[in-house]
Formats: structure tokens, C-alpha cells, sequence
């Protein structure tokens, strides 16, 4: 039995990504760990499945795992582990794959179709009020993610002031505006009741009641958008800067006339993801014998 650390950014996508090798590791009599760091909303979950959790950096000063899986995006973290005696291999997505040369040996993981997770008071009674709406008046649902992964948050004004106009001209399309900035609520609460302000814990609920997502350069936010298979409008920063209502209209009109083909290409990349999930197994094999053969060799 070989003891393994998953030391990943907290982010729910990228956590995401680890946990059902995480938990196929476990199954085969390892230990296996999260740093706290690594907090998310599945860090409840994990502890039910057995899967522990050590505090960073304190506990490594008498916790030595046989092998860290290290966040890519926590390359600075390698020279403690280093410094430690523990060997680590850097972990990432497939979709980032180009990142260029690194100093040790690199697993890359496919994106993971999402668990659904349990959702508190205020969430559901959000769904429920949107669901009303959708059916009662066969409303397009319209998503705009716009701040995460936009830098700035500042930069999304353009397209809030584009999302008003395009809602006053399109009542039949019900915006739902996810932010944490005061400054959108004053911009979009004078609106007509076809734009709602919100601010989620995740978006697994909310998703599959919507037609269209509008997000900014984040894969986390788009991937969650494949697998709710809700085609997703990339906007990235300069164009939500330079946003207008006309070309944003256009574009909206452009990818809801062409949803049903979008959606079927979706569907096609999940199924592919799906594939290389189910060859994780083969990868915890492949980590148990990478651990093996180090140790062998001194």
C-alpha cells in the first residue's frame, strides 16, 4: 500500500478533473490525501470516501507521501516538496497541454463529466423560479458568465450595457447575469423582469435550464458549459471591452439559429471525454508502478 498526495488549485474544475482518480487509487488499498488547500466543494465528498486530507505545508514537515500529484499550476510549490525528499509529478488538463517545457514528468487529465452536487435554500428556490419562468413563457434562457476569467471585472460593463439593450429588444429572452460586483447590480436591476442577477455557489443546477451561455476566457466555466451541453459564447477580455449591443445581438441570434448543431458537437466531445475517463483505471495502475519502480531503484 503506497501512500499519494493530490495537491491541487482550489478550483472546482480543476479538482474536479483528479477526483475519480483520486478515488480509484483508494480502491485499490492506497492512501490517498488532498491538501487543504485543495478545499472545494467536493472536499466534503472525498472524506466520505475515505480519502484524507493534510494540512500545507505544516503536515509535510512528518507526512511523506510516496508521490504527490502536484497542480501545474502550483509549480512554485515544487521546490518545498523537493526540499522535502518527496517525489511529485505535475498534474494538468489535456487543454493545457502546450504550457512548454517542464521539470518533471507531466499527467495530463481529460475533464471530468460533473457530479451533481447538492445545492442550499436559496439556490433552489432560484432554480425553481426559473424554471417557472422558462415554462410559463417558453423563454430562451440566456447565461452570462462574464467576470471570471476576464481579468478585470471592471472590463464586463460594455457587455452589461450590451445584455440591456439586447433584452429590451428581445422580451422573449430571459437573461441571467451571474456577478459579484455591486456595480452590475446598478446597471442591470432597473431593467425589465427579464434579467435576473445572481450569484451561485455552482452553476451544476443552473445550466441545464439554460440555451445559451454567455462566458469570458475561463475553460473551467466552459467545460462545465460542454457537459450541460449549453453552447457557450466566448468573449474574451478586449471583446467584452469593445462589446456593442448590435454585434453582441448579432452573435446571440447567430449561435441560438445554430444550437441544435452545437449541442450535437457537445454531446460528440463528451462521449469522448467520457472515453478517457474510463481509462483511469489503467492510469492509477501506471502511477502504482511508477511508485514501484522507484522505490526499486534505491
Amino acid at each position: 500500500m503506497y501512500s499519494l498526495l493530490f495537491d491541487i488549485r482550489q478550483e472546482t474544475g480543476r479538482v474536479r478533473v483528479t477526483v475519480r482518480l483520486a478515488c480509484l487509487i483508494s480502491r485499490k488499498g492506497n492512501e490517498v490525501y488532498y491538501t487543504d488547500s485543495s478545499d472545494s466543494v467536493f472536499t466534503s465528498g472525498l472524506l466520505g470516501k475515505g480519502i484524507g486530507r493534510v494540512l500545507y505545508p505544516d503536515d509535510l514537515h512528518w507526512f511523506v507521501p510516496d508521490l504527490t500529484l502536484l497542480d501545474l499550476l502550483l509549480q512554485e510549490r515544487a521546490a518545498l516538496y523537493r526540499r522535502h525528499g518527496i517525489d511529485y509529478l505535475f498534474v494538468t488538463t489535456q487543454e493545457e497541454a502546450q504550457n512548454g517545457k517542464l521539470d518533471a514528468e507531466t499527467l495530463y487529465l481529460p475533464p471530468s463529466p460533473y457530479t451533481p452536487l447538492s445545492k442550499g435554500a436559496r439556490e433552489a428556490d432560484f432554480i425553481e423560479k426559473l424554471e417557472e419562468i422558462k415554462e410559463r413563457r417558453a423563454a430562451t434562457v440566456i447565461i452570462g458568465i462574464l467576470e471570471k476569467g476576464n481579468g478585470c471585472t471592471d472590463n464586463a460593463e460594455q457587455a452589461y450595457q450590451a445584455i440591456r439593450r439586447h433584452s429590451a429588444d428581445h422580451p422573449d429572452h430571459q437573461f441571467v447575469v451571474l456577478t459579484n460586483q455591486g456595480k452590475a447590480d446598478e446597471k442591470l436591476f432597473a431593467l425589465p423582469d427579464n434579467i435576473a442577477v445572481y450569484r451561485p455557489q455552482d452553476l451544476q443546477a443552473l445550466l441545464p435550464l439554460c440555451d445559451l451561455a454567455l462566458v469570458a476566457d475561463d475553460w473551467n466555466i466552459q467545460t462545465e458549459c460542454v457537459f450541460a451541453h449549453v453552447p457557450a459564447l466566448v468573449l474574451p477580455p478586449r471583446e467584452i471591452r469593445r462589446m456593442t449591443p448590435h454585434k453582441l445581438s448579432r452573435r446571440i441570434m447567430d449561435m441560438l439559429g445554430n444550437r441544435e448543431c452545437l449541442v450535437e458537437q457537445q454531446k460528440t466531445l463528451c462521449s469522448l471525454y467520457e472515453q478517457e475517463n474510463q481509462r483511469l483505471d489503467e492510469v492509477a495502475d501506471r502511477l502504482i508502478q511508477y511508485i514501484d519502480t522507484k522505490k526499486q531503484k534505491r
